[in-house]
């Protein structure tokens, strides 16, 4: 009995792992970034790797067929344990807005431009989705983000046309 006790305790203290691969279809999107909230990532697939300063943080390419790839992490994973988001670029640094109106409410497919300080001509345009989140635009550095809207778009172009 003492036996059984004892391998009981090797296999908990060994840790379990879980095998994850995702599949996921975006509109022209090939990059994603995969957070498993605490579990530690133990192995990655083909085309990703982890976010700097993270152990539980990826971000890769999808490949031919959407998959991300298979996953290996800490503990029991399943499908509420981890996020995957579409993502603009293949860097580090991220961030992404939520489209709301004027009093604070989620503000669900609406249109869109992001526009990279660091790099004006780098720019995603796009629908922000059923809560309301823009796409996890990507910089090389630390860079400030901008959003604007068509009618702000709009505005803008005319007021460097001189109307």
């Amino acid at each position: 009995m003492k036996c059984l006790y004892l391998i009981a305790a090797l296999l908990f203290l060994s840790g379990c792992t879980s095998s994850v691969n995702v599949h996921k279809e975006w509109r022209g999107i090939k990059y994603y970034r995969i957070d498993f909230s605490g579990h530690e990532i133990k192995k990655l697939p083909q085309g990703a790797r982890l976010v700097k300063g993270k152990k539980d943080v990826a971000i890769g390419v999808l490949d031919s067929n959407g998959n991300t790839g298979e996953f290996v992490v800490s503990g029991q994973v399943t499908d509420n344990d981890y996020i995957v988001e579409p993502m603009w670029h293949f860097y580090d640094y991220s961030g992404r807005f939520t489209t709301t109106s004027r009093d604070g409410k989620v503000n669900p497919f609406i249109t869109y431009k992001i526009i990279n300080q660091c790099q004006p001509d780098d720019t995603y345009t796009g629908v922000s989705d059923s809560q309301g989140k823009t796409i996890l635009f990507a910089t090389e550095k630390p860079c400030e983000l901008k959003i604007t809207f068509p009618r702000e778009i709009h505005r803008d172009e005319q007021s460097e046309n001189g109307h």
